[in-house]
C-alpha cells in the first residue's frame, strides 16, 4: 500500500507554543511611543527625525510586548520572550501621523543641544498570538530568528550612533570630526538598511514573499549585507525557488564565512531539492561553528533518514534532544527513523512526546497514525488522521492515509470518499489514485479501478503492484488477454505477491 511520511525541517532554532484556550474577542490595544534624537552637524534634522521615530516605535513595541505577554498568560498560552518580540514587532501598527517637535536644552553657559522628539500611537491586536500559533513550525522559527537578528542589528546600530555622536563632540580637530562624520554616514546607511529589513520581515510574516524580496532588494541598494541575502533566500524558499535561495545563501556565506544560519538554511534548500549529501555538508559546517545548535542536528538527521542511514539519523536526533529536550521536531523525526527500522513501539513513544510538546501539529498525528496502520490498529489510526484533518482541513495526505485504514476495516465506501477528498485537494496525488483504484477493485467496481490504476501508472509506469491489481480487474471482467499481459508485466517487474 502506498504510504506517506511527513518530516519537519527547521530553518532556525526551534521554539514552542502551547494553546489550551481559544482566544476570542480580545480588544485591540493602543500604546504611546516616545523617542528622542539630538540633531546637529553630526545628525541632520532628517536623520534625527528618522531615529527619533524608530526609538518611539521601539518604545511602543516594548510596552505592547509586556501587555501581550500578560495577555498570553490569561489565555493559558505559554510563549517565550523571543516569540513575544517576534509577534509584537510584526503585528504592531502605527496609528495616524507621527508628531515631531524640537526642544532646546541648555547644557552649559555657552552650549545648547537641539533634540528632536517623536511621539506616536500604535495599535496591536492580541489575537495575533493565535495567528502565530496556527503557523507551521518551520515558519514560526524562521520568523523568531529573523526578528532576533534584526533587533540585535538595530540595537548595535543605535549604540554605535550614540558612541559616534559622543566622539564627535569630544573631537579636538577638524580631521577627527571628518573621520567621525564618515563613520556616521555609514551608520546611517546601516540604519536605513535595517528599516528595509524590518519592513521585509513584516511582509514575510504576512505571507507576501515577493513583497519581502523587493524590500530586501532595496536593502541591498545600501550595501552588501549577509543578513539581506540570507533573509531573501528564506523568502525565495517560501516560493519554492530553492535554486535562487541557494544563490543568496552562497553570497551570505561569502560575506560572512561563519554565518551559521546561512549554512543551515542552504542545507534545508538542498534537502528540498533532494540533494541530501550536499545538505549534510552544510549542516556539518553549521555544527562546526555552533556545536550546540540543536536545529542543525535535527536537519542533518532528516538528511540521513532520506539516505536510509537511520542509525546516524537517530544519533543526531538524540544529540538534538540532549541539547533541547523540548524540541518536538526532534521527537517527530526520530519517530520516523524508528518507524523505518520497524521499531514501532519506540516510534509511537516519540510521536506521543512530540504531541505533548506541540498538540497542534497535524503532521505528527498523521505519522503516528501511519504506525498504528502498520500495526493493524485501524481505529486508532483513523482517530489520529481525523485529528490531523481537524487541525488542517486541507491536509490531502491525512485523507489518503485515513482512507487506507477504512480499507483495512473493509469500509470501502468511506475509503473511497477519503481518496476523493485527497484528489480534490491535490489532483496530482499519485498514491491516492492507486489507493482508490485498489478500493474500487476490492468493492467490485472494476472499471473504475482500472481507470484509477491507468492514471497511477502514468506517474509510475514501473509499479508491479499496479499491473497485478489491474490484471485481476481485467480477469474479473473476463478480459483474459489483458489480464495475462498485466500479470506477466507485474512478474517481469518483480511482483511476488
Amino acid at each position: 500500500m502506498k504510504k506517506f511520511f511527513r518530516r519537519l525541517l527547521i530553518v532556525f532554532p526551534a521554539v514552542m507554543i502551547f494553546l489550551t484556550v481559544a482566544i476570542v474577542g480580545a480588544a485591540v490595544q493602543i500604546f504611546d511611543g516616545h523617542g528622542e534624537c539630538e540633531t546637529g552637524d553630526f545628525a541632520p534634522i532628517k536623520t534625527a527625525k528618522e531615529r527619533a521615530m524608530q526609538r518611539a516605535r521601539l518604545d511602543a513595541q516594548k510596552k505592547a510586548g509586556v501587555y501581550l505577554k500578560s495577555f498570553s498568560r490569561s489565555v493559558n498560552a505559554t510563549i517565550t520572550d523571543e516569540e513575544i518580540s517576534a509577534v509584537t514587532n510584526n503585528i504592531i501598527e502605527i496609528v495616524g501621523n507621527v508628531n515631531y517637535e524640537s526642544k532646546i536644552f541648555q547644557l552649559t553657559d555657552q552650549t545648547t543641544a537641539i533634540v528632536v522628539v517623536a511621539t506616536l500611537k500604535a495599535r496591536i491586536d492580541p489575537e495575533g498570538i493565535y495567528d502565530f500559533i496556527k503557523r507551521d513550525d518551520k515558519q514560526k522559527v524562521t520568523i523568531v530568528q529573523q526578528n532576533d537578528n534584526l533587533q540585535d542589528a538595530i540595537q548595535r546600530n543605535d549604540k554605535q550612533f550614540d558612541n559616534l555622536v559622543e566622539q564627535y563632540k569630544r573631537a579636538s580637530t577638524q580631521v577627527e570630526r571628518e573621520q567621525i562624520l564618515n563613520q556616521l554616514t555609514e551608520a546611517d546607511r546601516d540604519f536605513l538598511a535595517n528599516e528595509k529589513f524590518e519592513a521585509g520581515l513584516k511582509r514575510y510574516y504576512a505571507g507576501d514573499y515577493n513583497g519581502a524580496i523587493k524590500l530586501y532588494d532595496e536593502a541591498l541598494n545600501f550595501g552588501e549585507y549577509a543578513m539581506a541575502y540570507n533573509n531573501r533566500g528564506v523568502a525565495y524558499s517560501g516560493l519554492n525557488q530553492n535554486e535562487r535561495a541557494i544563490a543568496d545563501y552562497n553570497r551570505a556565506i561569502q560575506l560572512s564565512p561563519n554565518f551559521v544560519m546561512a549554512y543551515n538554511n542552504r542545507g534545508v534548500a538542498y534537502d528540498d531539492l533532494g540533494q541530501y549529501k550536499q545538505a549534510i555538508q552544510d549542516y556539518d559546517k553549521a555544527i562546526q561553528f555552533a556545536p550546540n545548535y540543536a536545529a542543525a542536528y535535527v536537519n542533518r538527521g532528516y538528511a540521513y533518514n532520506n539516505l536510509q542511514q537511520y542509525k546516524q539519523a537517530i544519533d543526531d536526533y538524540n544529540r538534538a534532544i540532549n541539547l533541547n529536550p523540548n524540541l518536538p521536531e526532534a521527537y517527530n523525526n526520530r519517530g520516523l527513523a524508528y518507524d523505518n527500522l520497524g521499531n514501532y513501539e519506540q516510534a509511537i513513544r516519540d510521536y506521543d512526546q512530540a504531541i505533548r510538546l506541540n498538540p497542534n501539529n497535524p503532521e505528527t498525528y498523521t505519522n503516528r497514525g501511519n504506525v498504528y496502520q502498520r500495526l493493524k490498529d485501524y481505529n486508532r489510526a483513523i482517530q489520529d488522521h481525523s485529528k490531523a484533518i481537524q487541525l488542517n482541513p486541507n491536509f490531502a495526505e491525512a485523507y489518503n492515509n485515513r482512507g487506507i485504514n477504512y480499507k483495512g476495516l473493509k469500509q470501502y465506501d468511506r475509503a473511497i470518499a477519503d481518496y476523493n477528498k485527497a484528489l480534490a485537494l491535490n489532483p496530482n496525488y499519485a498514491n491516492a489514485y492507486f489507493n482508490r483504484g485498489f478500493a474500487y477493485a476490492l468493492s467490485g467496481k472494476y472499471k473504475q479501478a482500472i481507470a484509477d490504476l491507468n492514471k497511477y501508472l502514468q506517474f509510475d509506469p514501473n509499479d508491479a503492484a499496479s499491473y497485478q491489481v489491474r490484471g485481476a480487474c481485467y480477469e474479473a471482467l473476463g478480459d483474459n488477454a489483458k489480464a495475462q499481459a498485466d500479470f506477466a508485466k507485474a512478474k517481469q517487474l518483480g511482483y511476488k505477491g
